[in-house]
């Protein structure tokens, strides 16, 4: 149940109050910018998930495909 749904949540317009606005993200100095990550994790890892399902649909044999791994990107760090 959200707690930042509620109607003294909000302002007369509506809109949430400011307080419960959260910062979603890390600021570029203490972090990787999002735009490198994006780059250089999301995007091939998006490729290769693309490139196997195609593979798989013109009729290789998934089992002898391997997707990449679970949760971990593949790190290529910006520092």
């Amino acid at each position: 149940m959200s707690t930042t749904n509620k109607a003294r949540d909000r302002s007369a317009d509506g809109k949430l109050l400011r307080k419960y606005r959260r910062f979603y993200g890390v600021p570029f100095p203490q972090g990787t910018p999002k735009w490198w990550r994006k780059l250089h994790m999301t995007r091939p890892r998006r490729r290769e998930n693309k490139r196997i399902c195609h593979l798989i649909l013109r009729g290789a044999d998934a089992d002898g495909i391997s997707p990449p791994l679970g949760n971990c990107k593949p790190h290529e760090y910006y520092w």
